[in-house]
Order: structure tokens, then sequence, then C-alpha cells
């Protein structure tokens, strides 16, 4: 079975997916990380004029592996990278890659591959609509952008000290209006989803509200 779970940047799909798989004993796929860790290669090579070959290249001469339980441990030639893909570096980055086409088809096929075969939650951008277009379940998280921000300083402010919210705002509001207006998978609603505002929502409200829906579906 899968499950999809797409939404903004900081609606609050990768804590709710995490959660929610646990509570179901799924596999949790995050594929942001995907995304995020050739955003970091990309960066400490400085392979951002990539033409077609040069990324062929890319992805059959570097390993890129999503490991342990939850799938939350990333690793790059065998070496655990987790904790440098979250900097803003790459926060800042990360839109070049998410609007690359072909390093999307690239990434799709390495997702599905995944699935296949495994009850799954699986959340991102572009899950319902384009990876997974027949997933068994379809949520959609949205909240207001002040809430968003919020959630995402908190986040960011662990690691960066330094950091102030007008950053996360700008940086925010640049990445909505890139997830939704890039040519290549943009951010959407699914038409067969389930909208849910997490505005006012705790993580527990949002995974116990969803997973009542799927056992009362599946009953």
């Amino acid at each position: 079975m899968v499950i999809s779970i797409d939404g903004p940047a900081a609606s609050g799909k990768s804590t709710t997916a995490k959660l929610l798989a646990e509570k179901l004993s799924y596999i949790h796929l995050n594929t942001g990380l995907f995304y995020r860790l050739v955003t970091y290669i990309f960066i400490k090579k400085n392979l951002f004029d990539s033409n077609q070959q040069t990324i062929d290249n890319f992805f059959n001469n570097n390993k890129l592996e999503l490991k342990g339980s939850n799938l939350d441990k990333v690793f790059w030639n065998d070496k655990d990278v987790s904790s440098f893909l979250s900097s803003s570096t790459v926060n800042e980055k990360i839109h070049i890659i998410s609007n690359n086409a072909m390093i999307r088809e690239k990434l799709v096929s390495m997702q599905r591959l995944i699935g296949s075969g495994n009850n799954i939650v699986c959340e991102g951008r572009d899950i319902g609509s384009v990876v997974y277009p027949d997933a068994d379940f379809k949520f959609f998280l949205v909240a207001d952008l002040e809430s968003r921000i919020k959630r995402r300083f908190i986040e960011e402010k662990k690691n960066n000290p330094s950091l102030i919210i007008e950053d996360v705002r700008e940086s925010l509001i640049s990445r909505d209006f890139n997830d939704t207006n890039r040519s290549n998978s943009p951010l959407l609603k699914p038409s067969d989803s389930i909208e849910i505002d997490t505005t006012n929502m705790t993580i527990e409200m949002q995974v116990d509200y969803i997973y009542k829906l799927i056992k009362q579906d599946i009953k």
C-alpha cells in the first residue's frame, strides 16, 4: 500500500509521514532527502552547469542511498552525510536541482523502486501527482505562511544560532514560488487527495486524524 502526503515546505509533511509510518508499521520515504543529497553533492563538486551526459555520468558513478529503519540516513558513496543536508546553502540551491527535468526523472525512478512491493508512507511535493499517481491514499497538507515560517525558523535555529526569522521568511516565500511555478512537476493538489489544514494542529493531531481516515476506509 502507498500513502502519499504532499504539501508546501514546513506544512508538517516530514514529521507527520514519519510518525504515521511508525504507527502503521510502514516504511517512511522522504523523497526530499534525495534532492537534498544531490544538491549537497553538486555544491561540493561544483556541478551546476551539468548537461545530460554529465548528469548520466553522475548517477552512474555515484552511489546514493537511504538507509535505516525509517530511511532517514542518507549515504553518498557509503558515507553518511545526513547531518549536512539541512544547511542554509543546500536550502538556497535545492530549487536548481528540483527544477532540473533530467535529475527529477532519475530520482523519481529511484523513489518508485523503493515503493515497489512495500507498504510506504511517502511525502514530498509531487508524490500523489507524479511519483505515485495511483497511491491508495493521498493527502495534501496546507498551513498559513506565518505558521510555516515559525516552524521552519525553530527547526533551522537549532543548527544556526545566528539565523533571523526574516531570512526564513524570504527563503520560504521564494521556495513556495518556485515549487508552484516550476515547469517540471510543480506543487499541486491532486484532485483525488484529501486536503488537511495543519495551521492550528499539532503533529500528534495530524497523525491521528490521517490514521483514523485510513483505518476507517480499510475496515
